[in-house]
């Protein structure tokens, strides 16, 4: 709020909040954003029918999610997460399970590559991409991280107070 830079007292936020309801020519010429239905997938019939990949934790992480069993794969990948140490996890895992039919991911730029889309059409694997800046349309594999850094920080905790290492 620019008034901040100015003024200050103990309820500023809710009175200007209040001020702004009120007053008939913001709500006039207020933006009025319309919030889009989210349509879910929908649930796949087998296991590697989807999968759902991302990177997290500041790319350090490629995370593959099997839509229908939940299988989680995760690699430890640094800092460097080229598209060809990408292909090259996906070869590793592919060769280990088969071919997905689908692999759904969101914008990053090692999943719009020419050479990530080349290598996926090669293998005849369709590619899903979720819109710009809304992870809750990957939101398999989010969760999934989420309860996996949940499940590995109390492992860690419990370690910790037990003494075992």
């Amino acid at each position: 709020m620019l008034c901040r830079s100015f003024v200050w007292w103990p309820r500023l936020n809710s009175d200007v909040e209040t001020f702004v309801k009120q007053c008939q020519t913001c709500q006039l010429t207020r933006i009025r954003r319309k919030k889009v239905p989210l349509l879910p997938w929908g649930f796949p019939k087998r296991r590697w029918q989807r999968v759902y990949f991302a990177y997290k934790d500041k790319q350090w992480f490629l995370v593959l999610v099997d839509g229908f069993s939940k299988w989680m794969e995760v690699f430890l990948m640094g800092s460097t997460t080229t598209t060809e140490r990408t292909v090259e996890k996906l070869r590793s895992v592919f060769a280990a399970y088969g071919l997905p039919e689908e692999l759904v991911s969101d914008n990053g730029p090692q999943f719009v590559s020419e050479e990530l889309q080349q290598f996926l059409r090669l293998n005849g694997v369709l590619h899903t991409r979720t819109p710009p800046y809304h992870p809750a349309s990957n939101g398999a594999a989010e969760r999934l991280v989420q309860t996996l850094k949940k499940d590995l920080l109390r492992q860690v905790l419990d370690e910790g107070r037990s003494g075992v290492k």
